[in-house]
């Protein structure tokens, strides 16, 4: 037999064992991915359980700030409807001051600086400073006005027996 064709089947013989090594390496490097892959598999589906008990706590927060948006949004129409009730209601008495005003003959209800102005009456300050005793009828002194009417609370005149 020559040396080259010795030659050749040591170097076929020797490709053979490298492809035969480099083939069980892939395929043990493939058993291994796979092993990886089955083992996050059971890791996510351990998850899984937990990603429903999360997607109710997701809900629920979401219900509670819903419920929460529309209770806030309820007590600003209460409160508007409260201040619209107050603008009419302070309206109605600065219409019947000014009525009192037009009928009382000792009030120049004509004149430029005229102004029905019950919280800060100047003309019950100078008229009362001065003694005059011609104070308007409305202006309010606090012994005039209950207690109710002080603290703007509509039950504090009840008997507290009740």
């Amino acid at each position: 037999m020559p040396t080259w064709l010795i030659w050749v089947i040591v170097i076929v013989v020797v490709v053979l064992i490298a492809a035969a090594l480099v083939a069980m390496a892939r395929k043990r490097r493939t058993e291994q991915r796979r092993d990886q892959a089955e083992q996050l598999r059971e890791e996510a589906s351990t998850h899984a359980s937990g990603l429903t008990e999360s997607q109710r706590q997701a809900e629920d927060a979401r219900a509670k700030a819903e419920l929460a948006k529309s209770e806030a949004q309820r007590a600003e129409e209460r409160a508007m409807t409260a201040e619209q009730g107050h603008a009419v209601e302070e309206a109605t008495y600065e219409d019947k001051l000014r009525e009192a005003d037009r009928v009382d003959p000792g009030v120049n209800d004509r004149s430029s600086d005229y102004q029905p102005d019950v919280w800060n009456d100047e003309r019950s300050e100078s008229t009362t400073s001065s003694g005059s005793g011609t104070e308007p009828r409305h202006a309010v002194s606090p012994d005039d006005t209950s207690v109710a009417q002080r603290t703007e609370d509509p039950e504090a005149e009840r008997p507290s027996g009740r």
